[in-house]
């Protein structure tokens, strides 16, 4: 756990979290990291073409649009474990992988407070869990394995 995010736990008001969400204080931090990942991309073949799009107006929006564009992933992935129709055991790994990506992706931003790359953690734990599920699991929605299910109860009754 970072020593120094400890005291500001309880210091958290709604002004704080608005302000999180307007997108100003992660805002430099995203086009960083933007800019760094089309330099990589790239192979470092256009530095001044990537600082330039990295600086541009419409980056700047988006940049600022992330935290919010990521809660709203958070908050889709949620319903969708609440409100899906898969298994328990579907619903408790797309939990564990959405809390695993959160706490890498805390960790990772700089401490284990750090909301946005947790939330983006988050989304990309729940995506790896449906992925997985989807690769290695029988393809099947909930309700053609229903109709199966009702199929073999008519055949056993000779009905069908």
């Amino acid at each position: 756990m970072h020593p120094t995010s400890m005291p500001n736990v309880g210091a958290i008001n709604l002004s704080d979290i608005a302000q999180y969400l307007g997108g100003k204080p992660t805002q430099s931090q995203v086009m960083a990291s933007t800019g760094k990942l089309l330099n990589d991309v790239t192979f470092n073949k256009m530095p001044k073409t990537v600082g330039r799009f990295a600086g541009q107006g419409l980056s700047r929006g988006f940049a600022r649009a992330v935290p919010v564009l990521s809660l709203g992933t958070n908050l889709l992935d949620v319903g969708d474990i609440i409100l899906g129709d898969e298994s328990f055991a579907n619903k408790a790994m797309d939990a564990t992988a959405m809390a695993a990506g959160a706490a890498i992706g805390g960790f990772m931003g700089g401490g284990i407070f750090s909301p946005l790359t947790a939330s983006i953690g988050a989304s990309a734990g729940k995506s790896l869990s449906d992925a997985t599920q989807w690769l290695f699991g029988d393809k099947k929605t909930a309700e053609q394995r229903r109709m199966e299910e009702a199929l073999v109860a008519l055949q056993g009754r000779g009905l069908v």
